[in-house]
């Protein structure tokens, strides 16, 4: 007797906890990224050295947009080798080649150089030697390479390295607004848009791992994904974002590392 009491308290006990009165329970939220999926699908990319957000997004046949916005990506300049991406609306894993896989060109031996001999002429007066012009003045700043050619003609007055206790992984270079920036190198734009700090940023990429970006920009001339040449417009000089005046802020990343644009740009002509 007693064990049908207890069986049917416990059944009156279960009854009341399952019991609600119109209360729906809560939701908690829980912060991941946001996967698109193809039935029940799921593909990750895992980064490796020389890949680029750009890239990536290309070989799978989505927008660097859709990645970063899958993934919580703020800045796609800080994609890390190893580095696990969920890509939205793939349904297999495909292999990222790097933006610079040219096939050897076989270099072409000089042509053989024949000497010949010229008769003087008897005693015709020789024309009047013109002098040659020099060439023009050119002011040289830092030890550049000449591997990137520069986006505008400004007055550099912050360098790359430490400013005040912070780490300023560019150049600023002064300018009137509205002057057009022009890209370093041709490639192909990586991210075209608005950035906390940065303002309107361009963010291109080119061959051998560099990455050049524009920020502080009135208006943007590209979009995300566009191929460009070099010396093309690709935006105006403002002062959108964090800043005290119109002026570009242009950094220069080797395989993801901030580098110093100088060891990269050649010296700039005088006016």
């Amino acid at each position: 007797m007693w064990r049908l009491a207890a069986i049917l308290s416990m059944s009156a006990l279960v009854s009341a906890c399952a019991t609600t009165t119109g209360v729906s329970p809560k939701t908690v939220s829980v912060t991941s990224p946001r996967v698109e999926k193809r039935g029940d699908t799921i593909v990750t990319h895992t980064v490796e050295k020389g890949q680029t957000l750009y890239r990536i997004a290309k070989t799978y046949g989505v927008t660097v947009e859709e990645v970063m916005d899958a993934n919580r990506i703020d800045d796609p300049r800080e994609l890390k080798v190893g580095e696990v991406l969920y890509v939205p609306g793939a349904t297999v894993t495909r292999k990222v080649e790097k933006y610079d896989s040219p096939e050897p060109v076989p270099q072409a031996r000089p042509p053989a150089v024949i000497a010949v001999k010229t008769p003087s002429s008897p005693s015709e007066p020789k024309p009047p030697v013109e002098k040659e012009k020099k060439p023009p003045k050119v002011v040289k700043v830092g030890k550049g390479n000449g591997a990137l050619a520069w986006p505008l003609r400004g007055v550099l007055y912050a360098r790359f390295g430490k400013k005040g206790k912070e780490l300023h992984d560019g150049i600023d270079l002064a300018a009137p607004a509205g002057l057009p920036v022009k890209a370093a190198a041709e490639g192909n734009v990586l991210f075209a848009g608005e950035q906390k700090g940065y303002g309107l940023i361009v963010i291109v990429e080119h061959k051998g791992g560099l990455i050049t970006l524009y920020a502080h920009n009135r208006d943007l001339r590209v979009k995300t994904g566009q191929k460009i040449r070099e010396g093309q417009v690709v935006a105006t000089v403002g002062d959108s974002g964090r800043t005290s005046g119109p002026h570009l802020h242009f950094e220069v990343r080797k395989d993801g590392v901030p580098m110093d644009p100088l060891d990269f740009l050649g010296a700039v002509p005088s006016a």
